[in-house]
């Protein structure tokens, strides 16, 4: 088992930490610019805390780095680290950001985590890369731990996918938000969408999604459309995005 330091608080560290550390994995210390979030953590996870970089510890193997994508760079940087494996959890930065560290990788699971919920990674894809063998290695061996669907990849696939998921996840969450509140202005509930939803998820797993579309945009029903419009008629932000989607449907379906 490893030792091992996170390089941040969050979402990403706090489920990867409790994961790692229920696995066995001895968390050495977590770092956080809030002293109180990094205390919270460590209190966790049997680890010391720190908000100070420069007192990030050394006694770490493995240096899991996982702050806003934007301040990777900086943050690697500051770390005092020789010697020692760095990687971050991103799935769209390069691992070159870290490259001022001699080992150095991808360390990203390809789900979606919250400190307020545990995360199962039994069946999550573990993305790996590093920039020499022994990296890529270690990161692996780490990765087995917690998944049994581990990948050494290419970036370009990684953002890939990446980007794929934030379709797929953030943007379709978004959409049921915007369907909660729809609801909720007309005294309905969303519990009423949630059959629905449910049948298509199941559907999906075991179909093409391009072979499922359904509802008036693909049947070219203008006078539903122009009711669903002027349902929206207070939302003019909310009537750019159903006439913006209605549109991309239409030009994926054009004989349909």
């Amino acid at each position: 088992m490893a030792a091992i330091t996170l390089i941040g608080s969050g979402n990403a560290a706090t489920a990867l930490g409790r994961a790692l550390y229920r696995a066995g994995h001895r968390i050495v210390q977590v770092w956080s610019r809030s002293a109180e979030n990094a205390a919270r953590l460590a209190a966790e996870l049997d680890a010391t805390a720190t908000s100070d970089l420069a007192s990030v510890s050394s006694e770490a193997d493995v240096y899991l780095l996982s702050v806003k994508d934007d301040a990777i760079e900086a943050t690697a940087r500051a770390l005092p680290l020789s010697g020692k494996i760095l990687a971050h959890t991103s799935g769209i930065k390069s691992k070159e950001l870290l490259s001022t560290s001699g080992s150095y990788g991808i360390f990203y699971p390809f789900v979606s985590m919250t400190r307020d919920t545990e995360t199962n990674f039994t069946d999550v894809l573990m993305m790996i890369e590093g920039n020499n063998e022994q990296t890529r290695a270690t990161l692996t061996a780490v990765a087995q731990t917690l998944s049994r669907r581990v990948k050494q990849v290419e970036e370009r696939d990684r953002q890939s996918l990446h980007l794929a998921a934030v379709f797929a996840n953030n943007f379709t969450n978004y959409l049921y938000t915007v369907s909660e509140q729809l609801l909720q202005e007309s005294g309905l509930s969303f519990d009423e969408l949630r059959p629905l939803i449910a049948a298509h998820i199941q559907r999906v797993q075991g179909q093409s999604p391009f072979q499922l579309q359904t509802g008036p945009a693909i049947r070219r029903d203008q006078s539903t459309i122009d009711v669903h419009l002027d349902l929206l008629s207070r939302h003019q932000n909310l009537k750019e995005v159903y006439s913006l989607l209605t549109s991309s449907i239409q030009d994926l379906y054009p004989t349909k």
